[in-house]
């Protein structure tokens, strides 16, 4: 009987592009390799839509290096099909979109998804965990799937001649995906059994049965079954062994896990907010006077949902600099969570208490960045007012439990959170935290009181409760109001706290001056504190400036933050007039008037120019001696390190700087220029030149025409400017300079709109770009013709 050679050579590609058993065995080792690796991601997103999203990219990348290294076609072809599938199938798999077309991915997706596989680690580092498993940062494990299946399927097909690197390679490969998702994902790990064990027992076990195929068969020895049952064993033993081994070895937590997320601070600064402790002063009662900023009787914000007596905070201060208590990005000292970070909607925030489901609705009087929360915060939902954009800004300090939305927020904004309140209660027993930061510069004056006011308490926390109970009962309450009381001023700065309150004649303030003081004490005897202002929920749930107080938290033993309620350092009595400088009594029949009664503060709530020029004296002397002991203390290899690669890196500073100058000097050359229609001329050379810059190939020469340039440059309005621009060169009249101006506008905001289309990086490399400075001939050619053309007119 005949063969077909057509039909043999068909039959024998088909077969090739089945696996055969061992290559089968191969690639089913890297399906479950690199789930388990992506697994990882566990406690980075919320849902299960990350393990699917990057299981389909394990299975494509597979099947794609596979085919493409039966069909022996180059390495390239499996990378290029790759990276057509992760643009093509990455809108709707994780960007939930199918772009302009239903067939090809838009603009915008295809944006989205270059933008996420470059910088999506970085928004991934930055945001507290969980985050959203339905956003853009579904990219990265679509784009590992993709990575692991390509790269764990090449390196199982490559021969050498060592068999033991041969067997070692992809294992190599797989280890590396599952090392990225580590140091991508959070400290606490999902489970080290699936990460850990379950990995190592498949990695160990198809290493095994790869060096085995790869080498020669030893005679003479026992089965090949035998010997793979015994393999397995072996296997299965030392991954039973390896958890609690490793337990011992490293502890039963796993703080000492290295992941990235520990070494990358947020782009975010806190420190540009103003302190709301300082402007305290705005939530007391005027009255009989009036304020137009004074919030004493209007509603902050309505609160539904949470119970009456619960406290609302709306922002934490963990560190005192001599001025005022601000919040930081480095609260607990060594604490890795401890800063402002975007969150999803979904927070990793596992506290013990009872659980709160609320409402808030911003009202009239509250305009301000930080957001009102209580206890330790779960999840947030934004519903009205440009929900999306705060959403996208909002950050949350998982340390100090205080929220922020940069946007800021406004009458009629309504969010819905859930909260968990831990149990709060301090008392004698309480052990305190030794963790304690060094204390602010200038607070020695705080040591006497802080050893006389503890009385005969031994442990630091009794300490503290004798010194808030000494403060209630020998001092006093004034908002610095009345005519009388006007002497004692606003402010928590280092005069007021000290000569104003501590060392004067009675001690007199309000929230604002106990709760700076307080804190300042509690850390003088070893008690971690910080200052929380924040107001008690009423019985109607709304909440006016009287709501507003300002307390303490101290930091037990546990790590748990406790609250030292106002009403327990703080005495509500007012004080008695003001005590006479001496109490001799005066001869004669003259008496001199009394000392007059100083006015209140207008320098502000937080200090007063005098103190502030005393202290930037003091800092610069320093800062002067500090600059002198730092020169003497500098290592010589750090000195070689500035003087070796710091002046090559000044040189392209220079350069750079020199580019971006000429550039701005020649636009400022054709903007200026004497003739009109030169301006005109030049706003179109400068939109020309730009889009050289941004890299789109622009011709160029004595016989382009400006309408001929316009159709090369990526930009919708283009044509219409060469129009303009050859209607006022070459028309009949000479163009007013108003209308060189508004031609220059239009390119410039033109200008302005192609940088905005293109990526960051592309718009940094146009502006250091040097393709527009050189020479061509078409510059003068054009010119030399738009000036004949228009002496001859």
């Amino acid at each position: 009987m005949a063969v077909n050679p057509a039909e043999t050579v068909t039959r024998s590609r088909g077969s090739r592009l089945l696996p055969g058993a061992a290559t089968a065995l191969d690639l089913t080792a890297v399906l479950v390799l690199s789930g388990l690796a992506l697994s990882g991601f566990a406690t980075s997103f919320t849902g299960g839509a990350f393990l699917i999203v990057g299981m389909i990219g394990v299975v494509l990348g597979i099947a794609v290096t596979h085919l493409t290294r039966a069909l022996r076609w180059p390495l390239i072809a499996p990378v290029v099909i790759l990276s057509f599938l992760f643009l093509a199938l990455g809108g709707p798999l994780c960007l939930r979109s199918v772009g302009d077309t239903a067939f090809l991915p838009g603009g915008t997706t295809l944006g989205t998804l270059t933008e996420q596989a470059v910088f999506g680690w970085k928004d991934m580092l930055t945001t507290l965990p969980p985050v959203d498993g339905d956003g853009p940062l579904l990219v990265l494990p679509w784009l590992l799937g993709l990575a692991a299946g390509f790269v764990g399927t090449a390196l199982s097909g490559v021969t050498g001649k060592r068999s033991w690197v041969t067997a070692l390679l992809p294992v190599l490969g797989l280890t590396a995906v599952l090392v990225a998702v580590i140091l991508l994902g959070v400290r606490h790990p999902h489970s080290v059994v699936v990460q850990g064990t379950a990995f190592a027992a498949v990695s160990l076990g198809w290493l095994a049965i790869r060096a085995r195929r790869a080498s020669a068969a030893v005679h003479g020895g026992s089965s090949g079954y035998g010997r793979l049952a015994l393999g397995a064993l072996l296997v299965i033993g030392a991954s039973a062994l390896a958890l609690p081994a490793s337990g011992l070895v490293t502890g039963e937590d796993d703080d000492g896990r290295t992941v990235v997320r520990s070494w990358v601070e947020p782009p975010f600064d806190i420190g540009r907010y103003p302190s709301p402790l300082a402007g305290f002063r705005k939530y007391i009662d005027l009255r009989p006077k009036s304020d137009p900023a004074n919030v004493f009787e209007k509603t902050l914000f309505t609160i539904e949902g949470a119970p009456a007596g619960a406290r609302v905070r709306i922002a934490t201060m963990d560190t005192y600099d001599g001025l005022v208590w601000g919040a930081t990005n480095d609260a607990i000292p060594g604490a890795a969570d401890d800063s402002f970070q975007r969150v999803s909607s979904t927070i990793d925030n596992p506290v013990e208490g009872e659980r709160i489901e609320a409402t808030v609705t911003i009202g009239e009087a509250y305009d301000s960045v930080w957001l009102p929360t209580i206890g330790a915060l779960q999840e947030v939902d934004f519903r009205l007012g440009d929900p999306e954009s705060k959403a996208e800004t909002f950050r949350y300090n998982l340390a100090t439990s205080t929220a922020v939305v940069p946007s800021g927020m406004r009458q009629g904004d309504t969010y819905s959170f859930t909260a968990v309140q831990p149990p709060a209660a301090v008392d004698e027993q309480t052990l305190a935290s030794r963790t304690l930061a060094p204390a602010p510069p200038g607070t020695g004056f705080l040591q006497a009181p802080a050893t006389d006011w503890s009385g005969e308490a031994t442990t630091p926390m009794a300490q503290v409760l004798a010194i808030a109970e000494h403060l209630k009962s020998e001092g006093k309450y004034s908002d610095g109001v009345t005519k009388a009381e006007q002497v004692y001023h606003p402010g928590h700065n280092l005069k007021r706290l000290s000569d104003e309150f501590v060392n004067d004649q009675q001690m007199v303030g309000n929230d604002e001056q106990y709760a700076a003081v307080m804190a300042l004490l509690a850390n003088e005897v070893g008690v971690p504190a910080r200052v929380v202002l924040g107001a008690v929920i009423p019985e109607d749930g709304v909440v006016t400036g009287e709501q507003v107080e300002a307390w303490v938290e101290l930091r037990a033993a546990d790590g748990s933050w406790r609250t030292l309620e106002t009403d327990r350092f703080m005495s509500d009595e007012p004080p008695a007039e003001r005590l006479p400088e001496t109490n001799t009594p005066m001869s004669g029949t003259i008496v001199p008037p009394p000392a007059p009664i100083p006015p209140p503060s207008d320098a502000g709530d937080q200090s007063d120019a005098e103190l502030k020029e005393r202290r930037t004296k003091k800092k610069d002397k320093v800062e002067a001696a500090a600059d002198e002991s730092f020169a003497e203390s500098v290592p010589g290899w750090l000195v070689l390190g500035a003087k070796y690669v710091g002046g090559p890196l000044l040189l392209v500073a220079v350069i750079l700087a020199s580019i971006i100058g000429l550039k701005a000097l020649r636009r400022r050359r054709r903007r200026t220029t004497a003739s009109m229609s030169a301006r005109i001329v030049g706003a179109w050379r400068e939109l020309v030149d730009h889009a050289r810059d941004l890299g789109q190939p622009v011709p160029l020469g004595p016989t382009v025409t400006r309408r001929e340039q316009s159709g090369s440059i990526v930009s919708g309005t283009a044509p219409a400017l060469a129009r303009r621009a050859d209607s006022f060169v070459f028309g009949p009249a000479v163009p007013a300079a108003e209308t060189a101006a508004a031609y220059w506008q239009t390119v410039e905001s033109e200008r302005r709109a192609m940088s905005q289309a293109v990526g960051r990086r592309r718009r940094w490399a146009a502006a250091i770009s040097p393709a527009s400075l050189r020479r061509n001939r078409a510059t003068s050619s054009t010119g030399a013709r738009a000036r004949g053309s228009r002496r001859s007119s």
